[in-house]
Protein backbone atom coordinates (compact mmCIF):
# COMPACT_ATOMS: atom_id res chain seq x y z
CA UNK A 1 0.00 0.00 0.00
CA UNK A 2 1.18 3.58 -0.74
CA UNK A 3 0.32 6.57 1.43
CA UNK A 4 0.90 10.17 0.31
CA UNK A 5 2.40 12.67 2.75
CA UNK A 6 3.00 16.25 1.54
CA UNK A 7 3.33 15.21 -2.05
CA UNK A 8 5.74 12.39 -1.29
CA UNK A 9 4.87 8.75 -1.49
CA UNK A 10 6.04 6.13 0.96
CA UNK A 11 5.19 2.53 1.66
CA UNK A 12 2.84 1.73 4.57
CA UNK A 13 3.05 -1.72 6.13
CA UNK A 14 -0.29 -3.49 5.77
CA UNK A 15 -1.94 -5.07 8.75
CA UNK A 16 -1.30 -8.84 8.51
CA UNK A 17 -4.58 -10.70 8.20
CA UNK A 18 -5.39 -14.30 9.15
CA UNK A 19 -5.68 -15.45 5.55
CA UNK A 20 -4.40 -18.98 6.03
CA UNK A 21 -4.50 -21.88 8.45
CA UNK A 22 -0.87 -21.23 9.42
CA UNK A 23 -1.72 -17.61 10.27
CA UNK A 24 -4.63 -18.74 12.41
CA UNK A 25 -2.41 -21.16 14.31
CA UNK A 26 0.02 -18.32 14.97
CA UNK A 27 -2.66 -16.14 16.54
CA UNK A 28 -2.49 -16.18 20.31
CA UNK A 29 -5.35 -15.99 22.76
CA UNK A 30 -4.63 -14.16 26.01
CA UNK A 31 -6.61 -13.46 29.15
CA UNK A 32 -6.88 -10.04 30.76
CA UNK A 33 -4.09 -10.96 33.20
CA UNK A 34 -1.76 -11.65 30.25
CA UNK A 35 -1.84 -15.43 30.56
CA UNK A 36 -1.94 -17.49 27.36
CA UNK A 37 -4.90 -19.76 26.66
CA UNK A 38 -3.82 -23.22 25.49
CA UNK A 39 -6.11 -23.61 22.47
CA UNK A 40 -5.71 -24.62 18.84
CA UNK A 41 -7.41 -22.38 16.27
CA UNK A 42 -6.56 -24.57 13.27
CA UNK A 43 -9.51 -24.74 10.91
CA UNK A 44 -11.54 -22.04 12.68
CA UNK A 45 -13.40 -19.94 10.11
CA UNK A 46 -15.55 -17.61 12.17
CA UNK A 47 -15.28 -15.90 15.53
CA UNK A 48 -18.04 -18.24 16.70
CA UNK A 49 -15.66 -21.17 16.10
CA UNK A 50 -12.90 -19.43 18.05
CA UNK A 51 -15.24 -18.51 20.90
CA UNK A 52 -16.42 -22.11 21.25
CA UNK A 53 -12.85 -23.45 21.35
CA UNK A 54 -11.75 -20.86 23.90
CA UNK A 55 -14.75 -21.70 26.09
CA UNK A 56 -13.78 -25.39 26.03
CA UNK A 57 -10.14 -24.56 26.80
CA UNK A 58 -11.25 -22.47 29.79
CA UNK A 59 -13.78 -25.15 30.84
CA UNK A 60 -16.72 -22.76 30.82
CA UNK A 61 -18.57 -24.17 27.81
CA UNK A 62 -21.35 -25.57 30.02
CA UNK A 63 -21.63 -22.60 32.37
CA UNK A 64 -24.85 -20.99 31.29
CA UNK A 65 -24.15 -17.69 33.03
CA UNK A 66 -20.58 -17.15 31.84
CA UNK A 67 -20.01 -15.43 28.50
CA UNK A 68 -16.71 -15.47 26.57
CA UNK A 69 -16.04 -12.11 24.92
CA UNK A 70 -13.32 -11.85 22.29
CA UNK A 71 -11.43 -8.75 21.19
CA UNK A 72 -9.02 -8.33 18.30
CA UNK A 73 -6.94 -5.31 19.23
CA UNK A 74 -9.51 -2.79 20.50
CA UNK A 75 -12.36 -4.25 18.45
CA UNK A 76 -15.03 -6.42 20.10
CA UNK A 77 -15.89 -9.31 17.80
CA UNK A 78 -19.26 -10.68 16.80
CA UNK A 79 -19.79 -14.36 16.02
CA UNK A 80 -20.36 -13.65 12.34
CA UNK A 81 -16.91 -12.07 11.81
CA UNK A 82 -14.61 -14.05 9.53
CA UNK A 83 -11.23 -14.89 11.02
CA UNK A 84 -9.42 -14.12 7.76
CA UNK A 85 -10.29 -10.45 8.25
CA UNK A 86 -8.61 -10.14 11.66
CA UNK A 87 -5.28 -8.63 12.70
CA UNK A 88 -2.93 -11.57 13.25
CA UNK A 89 -0.40 -9.65 15.34
CA UNK A 90 -3.09 -8.36 17.72
CA UNK A 91 -4.34 -11.89 18.39
CA UNK A 92 -7.33 -12.40 20.65
CA UNK A 93 -8.12 -11.09 24.10
CA UNK A 94 -10.58 -13.36 25.94
CA UNK A 95 -12.75 -11.82 28.65
CA UNK A 96 -15.04 -13.91 30.84
CA UNK A 97 -18.22 -12.05 31.64
CA UNK A 98 -20.63 -13.18 34.35
CA UNK A 99 -24.22 -12.82 33.21
CA UNK A 100 -26.83 -12.24 35.90
CA UNK A 101 -29.85 -14.48 35.08
CA UNK A 102 -33.10 -12.71 34.25
CA UNK A 103 -34.86 -14.71 36.96
CA UNK A 104 -32.46 -13.62 39.72
CA UNK A 105 -34.13 -11.23 42.23
CA UNK A 106 -31.66 -8.37 42.53
CA UNK A 107 -30.79 -7.29 46.06
CA UNK A 108 -32.68 -10.13 47.77
CA UNK A 109 -29.98 -12.61 48.81
CA UNK A 110 -27.11 -10.56 50.20
CA UNK A 111 -23.82 -11.26 51.97
CA UNK A 112 -21.63 -8.29 52.83
CA UNK A 113 -23.18 -6.09 50.12
CA UNK A 114 -22.82 -8.78 47.44
CA UNK A 115 -25.60 -10.78 45.82
CA UNK A 116 -25.28 -14.53 46.44
CA UNK A 117 -25.97 -16.49 43.26
CA UNK A 118 -25.41 -20.00 44.61
CA UNK A 119 -23.56 -21.99 47.27
CA UNK A 120 -21.57 -25.18 46.72
CA UNK A 121 -20.01 -27.68 49.10
CA UNK A 122 -17.57 -30.53 48.55
CA UNK A 123 -16.56 -33.20 51.03
CA UNK A 124 -18.10 -35.75 53.32
CA UNK A 125 -18.57 -33.42 56.26
CA UNK A 126 -19.83 -30.56 54.09
CA UNK A 127 -18.80 -27.98 56.62
CA UNK A 128 -16.83 -25.90 54.12
CA UNK A 129 -18.79 -24.12 51.41
CA UNK A 130 -18.12 -21.62 48.65
CA UNK A 131 -20.52 -18.78 47.88
CA UNK A 132 -20.60 -17.48 44.31
CA UNK A 133 -21.79 -13.94 43.69
CA UNK A 134 -23.41 -12.20 40.74
CA UNK A 135 -20.25 -10.13 40.16
CA UNK A 136 -18.31 -13.34 39.43
CA UNK A 137 -16.38 -13.40 42.70
CA UNK A 138 -16.34 -16.29 45.18
CA UNK A 139 -15.75 -16.60 48.93
CA UNK A 140 -15.18 -19.48 51.33
CA UNK A 141 -18.05 -19.60 53.82
CA UNK A 142 -19.14 -21.84 56.67
CA UNK A 143 -22.12 -24.07 57.20
CA UNK A 144 -24.09 -21.19 58.74
CA UNK A 145 -24.64 -19.41 55.41
CA UNK A 146 -25.73 -22.63 53.71
CA UNK A 147 -28.22 -23.33 56.50
CA UNK A 148 -29.49 -19.76 56.26
CA UNK A 149 -29.99 -20.10 52.50
CA UNK A 150 -31.89 -23.39 52.82
CA UNK A 151 -33.87 -22.37 55.90
CA UNK A 152 -34.47 -18.63 55.86
CA UNK A 153 -34.21 -18.09 52.09
CA UNK A 154 -35.95 -21.38 51.14
CA UNK A 155 -33.22 -22.24 48.62
CA UNK A 156 -33.38 -25.52 46.72
CA UNK A 157 -30.82 -28.25 47.45
CA UNK A 158 -29.19 -30.56 44.91
CA UNK A 159 -26.82 -33.40 45.87
CA UNK A 160 -24.63 -35.51 43.62
CA UNK A 161 -22.06 -37.85 45.12
CA UNK A 162 -20.13 -35.94 47.77
CA UNK A 163 -21.07 -32.55 46.33
CA UNK A 164 -23.90 -30.29 47.38
CA UNK A 165 -25.48 -27.26 45.70
CA UNK A 166 -28.04 -24.72 46.81
CA UNK A 167 -29.68 -22.16 44.53
CA UNK A 168 -32.54 -19.63 44.76
CA UNK A 169 -36.10 -20.97 44.42
CA UNK A 170 -36.63 -18.48 41.57
CA UNK A 171 -34.32 -20.53 39.34
CA UNK A 172 -36.53 -22.23 36.71
CA UNK A 173 -36.47 -26.01 36.69
CA UNK A 174 -35.79 -26.04 32.95
CA UNK A 175 -32.84 -23.64 33.13
CA UNK A 176 -30.26 -26.42 33.49
CA UNK A 177 -28.07 -27.58 36.33
CA UNK A 178 -24.95 -26.10 37.84
CA UNK A 179 -23.17 -29.38 38.33
CA UNK A 180 -20.16 -28.66 36.13
CA UNK A 181 -18.48 -25.94 38.16
CA UNK A 182 -15.63 -26.87 40.49
CA UNK A 183 -14.54 -23.61 42.13
CA UNK A 184 -10.94 -22.53 42.39
CA UNK A 185 -11.11 -22.28 46.16
CA UNK A 186 -12.14 -25.91 46.53
CA UNK A 187 -9.58 -27.05 43.95
CA UNK A 188 -6.87 -25.32 45.99
CA UNK A 189 -8.26 -26.71 49.25
CA UNK A 190 -8.29 -30.25 47.83
CA UNK A 191 -4.73 -29.89 46.56
CA UNK A 192 -3.49 -28.66 49.96
CA UNK A 193 -5.24 -31.53 51.73
CA UNK A 194 -3.82 -34.11 49.29
CA UNK A 195 -0.27 -32.80 49.64
CA UNK A 196 -0.63 -32.79 53.44
CA UNK A 197 -1.92 -36.37 53.53
CA UNK A 198 0.82 -37.64 51.20
CA UNK A 199 3.58 -35.85 53.13
CA UNK A 200 2.20 -37.19 56.41
CA UNK A 201 2.04 -40.77 55.08
CA UNK A 202 5.67 -40.62 53.93
CA UNK A 203 6.73 -39.22 57.30
CA UNK A 204 4.78 -41.96 59.06
CA UNK A 205 6.55 -44.64 57.03
CA UNK A 206 9.95 -43.34 58.23
CA UNK A 207 9.32 -42.46 61.90
CA UNK A 208 12.99 -42.69 62.85
CA UNK A 209 13.80 -39.81 60.48
CA UNK A 210 10.95 -37.60 61.58
CA UNK A 211 10.40 -35.48 64.68
CA UNK A 212 6.82 -34.33 65.09
CA UNK A 213 6.33 -30.56 65.52
CA UNK A 214 3.26 -28.88 66.98
CA UNK A 215 0.32 -28.86 64.57
CA UNK A 216 -2.59 -26.51 64.07
CA UNK A 217 -5.47 -28.92 63.47
CA UNK A 218 -7.62 -26.05 62.14
CA UNK A 219 -5.20 -25.77 59.22
CA UNK A 220 -6.06 -28.03 56.24
CA UNK A 221 -2.46 -29.06 55.55
CA UNK A 222 -1.66 -29.83 59.20
CA UNK A 223 -4.90 -31.73 59.79
CA UNK A 224 -4.47 -33.97 56.74
CA UNK A 225 -0.74 -34.36 57.45
CA UNK A 226 -1.69 -35.86 60.81
CA UNK A 227 -4.16 -38.22 59.16
CA UNK A 228 -1.56 -39.31 56.62
CA UNK A 229 1.06 -39.66 59.35
CA UNK A 230 -1.13 -42.01 61.39
CA UNK A 231 -1.82 -44.12 58.30
CA UNK A 232 1.86 -44.21 57.39
CA UNK A 233 2.90 -45.06 60.93
CA UNK A 234 0.32 -47.87 61.00
CA UNK A 235 1.62 -49.25 57.71
CA UNK A 236 5.20 -49.04 59.03
CA UNK A 237 4.20 -50.87 62.23
CA UNK A 238 2.47 -53.65 60.29
CA UNK A 239 5.52 -54.02 58.09
CA UNK A 240 7.79 -54.32 61.14
CA UNK A 241 5.51 -56.96 62.68
CA UNK A 242 5.47 -58.94 59.44
CA UNK A 243 9.26 -58.72 59.18
CA UNK A 244 9.68 -59.90 62.78
CA UNK A 245 7.26 -62.78 62.20
CA UNK A 246 9.28 -63.79 59.15
CA UNK A 247 12.46 -63.90 61.16
CA UNK A 248 10.81 -65.98 63.91
CA UNK A 249 9.49 -68.42 61.33
CA UNK A 250 12.99 -68.94 59.90
CA UNK A 251 14.62 -69.52 63.28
Amino acid sequence: AVVAHGGESQDASPIPLASSFSSMEAMQVRMVNGGLVDVSLRGARTVADVRQRVAVALEVQDREYVEVKLLNGVDALGDESAVDSLDVDAGFLAVLNRLVPDWYPRGKYMLEDREVLRITGIGRDREDFVAEFTDGSTQNVGRALYDQAVGEWSWQQVARGDRLWAHPPEKPADSGGWYDIFTTENVCKGAVRSVGAIAGFIAGCTPSDYTSPLFDLDDDFDAFFCVGYVMGLTAWGLFQVAKLAGRVAKS
